[in-house]
């Protein structure tokens, strides 16, 4: 019998996981391909493509937060089989959600040199980077609006919708920014401008492929236009309460992260530049807890929604377990495959590349660690119900332990290797994380019932 529920656990993860995996590893491939074609330009470009990055990377952050309570929700109105509340919540979080993305994409359009001076003080890299902030404004809406879209389908399962908006994305990204960076088939060369416009009709292909699976095939998530964003008081007070928790701690973590781009952005462009060139590259990697995340998510809210929470608790401690054993595996594969990767992009200067590759072996070691907290947080407590012990968790690690020890060793230490900082920044800010997270976990006390069915509490 033992076996039998083994089977079927991972049976269904798999299934799961793989598409949302799938989904990530393109999206993250496009970013490496669009990083390597503008390594051709330089330094200067790349270090200025990583400035604006984070831009994106904190509108990614934000839309995550509206996504993920939104579907700590959903998952459970899932599980109760409650479809009208299911996709009033998906409504409610879409109106919210846009209303954000406006205002986010008019201050890239407007303030882009003032934005980018926050992450550089280099007037050339400002210049660069404020021209890609603002054409990449315009991507923003449909960024926003894949993104919590997306999340809330594989909430229902429905995890192969996403997959093929995002790989229509990504082939039309990869198409336009051969053609625009460097002007083949007769367009123009626009360079970093070239990678935003690029970016732009990626988004907003993928962001129409899901309107037409939303409108034209019958899923949970449409309701009636009554039902979807009519709302009462009672309804808004129950998702501000779960979701605004979320988005909360989102976003501070996004701020808390920029903070440690502010300083890693001021550790010369060829450190800078290695940097940026890390973090794509072991993107590669991350999508698979992604994956992971993804499906313990949906897995453990549907339970906990269904009111089985014993059967909620034990799918989560299976993914508590998988979690760092997975680690451990691509952590060796990145640690020995990070030379031949970096070999693939022709880097302007070798301490550029010789950053980069420390930086990569040094995350290969410590990935197992640095995934714990992200699949308890993300995948297990969130679905639970528990929305405010992951805020609780990145003040402590992030903002008491994190940020001071990149700011003391960034500009007080100034180590010599700059991977040494990598390395405070990421163990300071992991190890409390993930042994509070585990106390947290083994208390129970994140499995908190969110729909309206009457069960037994543990």
């Amino acid at each position: 019998m033992f076996k039998r529920i083994d089977t079927a656990f991972y049976k269904t993860a798999l299934l799961l996981a793989l598409p949302i995996a799938m989904q990530n590893l393109l999206t993250s491939c496009a970013t490496l391909i669009d990083t390597a074609m503008v390594v051709s330009l330089g330094d200067a470009s790349v270090s200025a493509m990583g400035a604006a990055g984070r831009f994106a990377f904190l509108l990614n952050i934000f839309s995550f937060g509206f996504a993920s309570g939104t579907t700590a929700l959903i998952s459970q109105y899932w599980g109760a089989k409650d479809s009208k509340n299911l996709s009033k919540t998906y409504g409610f979080a879409l109106t919210i959600s846009m209303l954000f993305s406006l205002i986010y994409a008019l201050a890239l359009l407007f303030f882009p040199t003032h934005l980018i001076k926050l992450f550089t003080n280099s007037a050339e890299i400002a210049v660069l980077g404020a021209e890609y902030l603002r054409v990449y404004s315009l991507a923003v809406p449909f960024v926003v609006f894949s993104l919590v879209t997306a999340a809330s389908f594989r909430a229902v399962e429905s995890v192969t919708v996403p997959l093929i908006s995002s790989a229509v994305g990504v082939v039309l990204n990869v198409i336009f920014n051969y053609l625009f960076i460097f002007g083949n088939f007769g367009f123009p060369a626009l360079g970093l401008k070239g990678a935003a416009i690029a970016s732009v009709i990626g988004m907003a292909s993928q962001a129409l492929i899901l309107i037409i699976f939303l409108v034209c095939r019958r899923n949970p998530l449409r309701g009636t236009l009554t039902e979807m964003f009519v709302v009462n008081r009672p309804f808004c007070k129950k998702y501000l309460s779960i979701a605004m928790p979320v988005l909360i701690n989102e976003s501070m973590w996004g701020i808390g992260t920029n903070v440690y781009a502010m300083v890693i952005g001021r550790q010369g462009v060829e450190n800078h530049a290695g940097y940026t060139l890390y973090e794509n590259i072991q993107q590669l990697f991350f999508v698979f807890f992604v994956g992971i995340c993804g499906a313990c998510a949906i897995m453990v809210g549907k339970s906990i929604g269904a009111g089985d929470h014993e059967l909620g608790y034990i799918t989560a401690k299976r993914f508590a377990i998988l979690t760092p054993l997975m680690g451990v595996v691509l952590g060796i594969a990145l640690f020995a495959s990070s030379e031949p990767l970096l070999s693939l992009f022709n880097v302007e200067t070798e301490a550029a590349r010789n950053a980069a590759l420390d930086c990569l072996r040094f995350y290969g070691c410590w990935l197992a660690i640095r995934m714990i907290p992200y699949t308890l947080i993300c995948g297990i407590f969130r679905a639970g119900g528990d929305t405010m012990i992951g805020w609780v968790l990145d003040m402590i690690g992030l903002y008491a332990c994190g940020i001071p020890a990149v700011l003391i060793t960034g500009f007080l230490i100034r180590p010599e290797k700059f991977v040494v900082l990598i390395a405070v920044m990421f163990i300071s800010e992991d190890l409390i994380k993930s042994i509070l997270g585990m106390k947290h976990f083994f208390s129970r006390k994140w499995i908190k019932q969110l729909t309206d069915t009457k069960t037994e509490k543990l």
